[in-house]
């Protein structure tokens, strides 16, 4: 569970220590931070289904969307992985971090309005079931499954390009296929 929260993008957001933070903040007036994973914080009271609906389909609980969730590269973990991650965030030691929040110039709202922006439920197929178990292997299968958690930032095909919904000043993600 710890390395694929580390190595899946989770802490790049949430922090290593899965407290939360401020991962963008800029002169536009943008603010973005990731709540708190810790049993102290806004996951408290998460079931099993809550996680998977969050985490696979950006969608809290209460059924409000998750706006800035990359739950594009999430929505096909195996139940084992994100059994794992769950596992690995319940053990952790109870910090105090904040809640998300997402602070945007009024353009941005406005792209939100005219669907340029969408939100995590808007991006995923929420049809599709968890991925398989995939044997860990020097294989195809194993890499598709592995790569599907790039989708976000490099796009379906992997060519990279513009991140979508991410701030103009970001840089573009690299193209990974020849």
């Amino acid at each position: 569970g710890r390395y694929l929260f580390e190595s899946r993008g989770c802490s790049n957001c949430h922090g290593l220590n899965a407290a939360g933070r401020v991962y963008e903040r800029n002169e536009q007036g943008v603010e973005l931070a990731a709540p708190n994973l810790t049993p102290q914080g806004v996951v408290a009271r998460y079931g099993g289904r809550d996680w998977a609906r969050a985490v696979r389909h950006g969608v809290a609980p209460d059924g409000r969307p998750l706006r800035v969730m990359p739950s594009e590269d999430y929505t096909r973990l195996t139940d084992a992985d994100l059994g794992a991650v769950v596992a690995y965030l319940r053990q952790l030691p109870a910090m105090p971090g904040g809640e998300a929040r997402i602070r945007l110039p009024f353009i941005a709202w406005v792209a939100y309005g005219f669907g340029l922006l969408r939100d995590a439920p808007e991006r995923v197929d929420l049809g599709w079931p968890p991925a398989p178990p995939v044997a860990e292997a020097v294989s195809v299968e194993h890499g598709a499954y592995v790569a599907a958690m790039c989708v976000g930032c490099h796009g379906t095909r992997l060519e990279g390009g513009r991140v979508p919904g991410n701030p103009p000043h970001w840089p573009l993600a690299a193209r990974l296929v020849p």
